[in-house]
């Protein structure tokens, strides 16, 4: 099959994508990508350059989240459907709502990785502004996934809301994932058999994002210095007019913005992965913690719930008290962290494979195919 994937640098769509697209290699199948939301840094040029046989193309136009992505967005909806052609695509996967809305000349899955709306209402607690611009994102996102023929998302908690507040139809659940390889400092042995680690609480991802709660990590560090480290990883640059996280804030050991291999060498050596987000659609790095072997300090959140019950510590979003509470208790009790950390690394090889994951795109795919076919049929 040949399949078409538009994907973004903005975050972790482009990890999603790399583990998406090493698995459909894997199955036999030809994969080609269309690169948008700006040009590609020297993380994802390496990539392309170790994979020729995934044919790119960059179409470096805004996104609809973006603060003014016109005209740039509308602009890019000829490329993008010259690319679909070009690649004699059955199939397109399209990584961003917008472009759903339109005929590309094959038939379309639209991923809800995450949604403006949702995030402003999870982590702000209301509605978001009645603005043009939110009603032009609104507009947007609506077609996209009316157009799409079939919708996916990574957990059930983010397909109920985009279901909800843009009156969808089904939306099929397909749970992110991330190999374990790069987060095995010696090959062949769980991580948890890598010795003794240190005492450090890790964060990491975009840490001016409200919605990632890492501020909560600056009263915890601050009252539990000399108990342990805490070190985050990130940009920390907002890029609007929010403000930016404090990496001089006592306790707080800023590393900057790593890239994967970094940020697994730092995990690998972490007892406790602390991830306070408000609004969390899947989350990537707790996954990536979990594969290093560490212990998860969690918010009590619908989606970490529904991915890691059972193998984490839970604390209400924004309950600074409790969240000290539970590192205070891993800190303090070896067995304790050890049965979390085994129980999530469990869950994680058995769950959020990569192989996983494409087998159950290609089953979707498939389906799509079968259908468009089935349609084009009775028209003829």
């Amino acid at each position: 099959m040949r399949i078409l994937i538009t994907t973004d640098i903005a975050g972790g769509v482009w990890t999603y994508t790399e583990e998406l697209v090493h698995g459909l290699l894997a199955r036999g199948h030809e994969v080609s990508l269309v690169v948008v939301g700006g040009r590609p840094g020297p993380r994802h040029e390496h990539w392309l350059s170790c994979h020729p046989e995934v044919s790119a193309t960059i179409v470096p136009c805004p996104l609809e989240w973006m603060p003014e992505p016109e005209p740039g967005l509308s602009a890019s909806v000829e490329e993008v459907r010259h690319r679909v052609q070009e690649a004699g695509a059955d199939v397109v996967h399209l990584n961003q709502f917008y472009y759903g809305a339109f005929d590309l000349g094959a038939p379309a899955v639209v991923v809800a990785h995450s949604d403006v709306v949702s995030w402003w209402q999870s982590v702000r607690g209301v509605d978001p502004p009645d603005d043009p611009w939110f009603a032009r994102y609104r507009r947007w996102v609506a077609a996209g996934l009316r157009g799409a023929a079939l919708r996916v998302a990574p957990t059930a908690w983010i397909a109920g809301r985009i279901r909800e507040i843009y009156g969808t139809g089904q939306i099929h659940v397909v749970h992110n994932a991330r190999s374990p390889g790069l987060f095995q400092r010696f090959p062949g042995r769980p991580p948890l058999e890598r010795g003794p680690r240190q005492r450090l609480v890790v964060t990491a991802g975009r840490l001016w994002d409200e919605g990632k709660g890492a501020r909560d990590l600056i009263p915890v560090a601050a009252r539990l210095r000399g108990e342990a480290r805490f070190v985050v990883a990130g940009p920390v640059e907002h890029p609007a007019d929010g403000d930016d996280f404090p990496v001089d804030a006592p306790g707080i050991e800023w590393v900057g913005a790593l890239d994967a291999n970094e940020v697994a060498s730092l995990l690998v050596r972490a007892q406790i992965y602390a991830a306070p987000a408000r609004y969390e659609p899947f989350g990537l790095a707790p996954l990536e913690a979990a594969l290093a072997g560490c212990a998860l300090v969690m918010s009590d959140i619908p989606t970490f719930r529904e991915l890691w019950d059972g193998c984490a510590l839970f604390h209400p979003p924004g309950d600074v008290d409790a969240l000290v509470d539970s590192v205070r208790e891993l800190l303090g009790d070896d067995v304790l962290r050890a049965d979390l950390a085994a129980a999530a690394l469990a869950r994680a090889l058995e769950r959020y494979t990569p192989e996983r994951m494409a087998a159950e795109y290609e089953a979707l795919y498939l389906d799509v195919v079968k259908r468009s076919s089935q349609r084009l049929a009775v028209v003829e």
